[in-house]
């Protein structure tokens, strides 16, 4: 059975994130990413506590980093901050990906205008025929129910633990570290964030894993010239929600409080 619901339940995430961010006209935290964003960190609480509009714009790292670009980046201001917590994946997948090319070709049909920014199209296309039929099972169906949107974006009241890490494929790290094409569109964007009086903090994401390559991590933050912990927003088992990438309530709670805690000490080194 295949069922595209997934790659629409994705595109209409996006465009109410797309929404949410161009009606904000004042200055703002942007949470940008995959999955790993959506799940892990509770925006609803960033913005109480730090009393600023804050907005959670992961979708899926299946998307690709500059097809999440072309719908959000317009709306980002002078002033505003945006927070980069990307998924390990996301600097080694193509900048438009698979879940980018099934909305283009599933849900708004123009393919044929779009078809030049993909690559290796039958291989996207048979991907997505694959996704389809796993995400059509009843238990996913039920969990993308259960996931409940606030205003800000994020996900809530997933409290429950829906698969055990350690069934889960572990999270693949490159043996040698090589500059990618993503990684230079990443670099590109914190370049004309800047140069646009934009903030980027530049972050691990959250996840789990039994072990990471902290050699390949190291040599990729020191790409961007940053020097984060790579383990930073690192869930125990018993956060995880139903994928490596994604927490569960407790997981998020914690996760948030020391992005908070981050961020807080950020803000108080610029009043310096």
């Amino acid at each position: 059975m295949f069922n595209f619901d997934s790659i629409r339940n994705m595109a209409e995430l996006l465009a109410k994130k797309k929404a949410m961010l161009a009606a904000c006209s004042v200055k703002k935290i942007v949470l940008l990413g995959g999955s790993s964003v959506l799940y892990g960190f509770n925006t609803d609480e960033i913005q109480r506590q730090l009393g600023k509009p804050t907005f959670n714009i992961g979708v899926n790292v299946g998307l690709g980093f500059q097809y999440l670009l072309d719908n959000v980046e317009d709306s980002l201001k002078p002033g505003d901050h945006v927070v980069l917590p990307l998924e390990f994946n996301q600097y080694t997948n193509p900048a438009y990906y698979v879940f980018g090319f099934g909305i283009d070709t599933f849900v708004h049909r123009k393919y044929w205008q779009n078809q030049a920014k993909y690559h290796q199209k039958w291989k996207l296309f048979f991907i997505l025929l694959k996704h389809a039929r796993s995400s059509g099972t009843p238990e996913k169906r039920l969990r993308r129910k259960a996931a409940k949107l606030t205003e800000t974006g994020c996900y809530l009241g997933l409290d429950t633990q829906v698969r055990d890490p350690q069934v889960l494929r572990g999270i693949s790290f490159p043996k040698t570290f090589q500059v990618t094409t993503t990684m230079q569109v990443i670099a590109d964007f914190i370049a004309r964030c800047r140069e646009n009086h934009i903030q980027v903090t530049l972050l691990p994401p959250v996840f789990y894993a039994k072990e990471i390559n902290y050699v390949y991590l190291e040599k990729l933050y020191a790409y961007f010239s940053e020097t984060v912990p790579p383990d930073l927003f690192r869930l125990d088992a018993s956060e995880v929600y139903d994928s490596l990438y994604h927490a569960n309530q407790n997981g998020q709670t914690r996760i948030t409080q020391k992005l908070i805690a981050l961020l807080n000490n950020s803000k108080n080194r610029e009043e310096l």
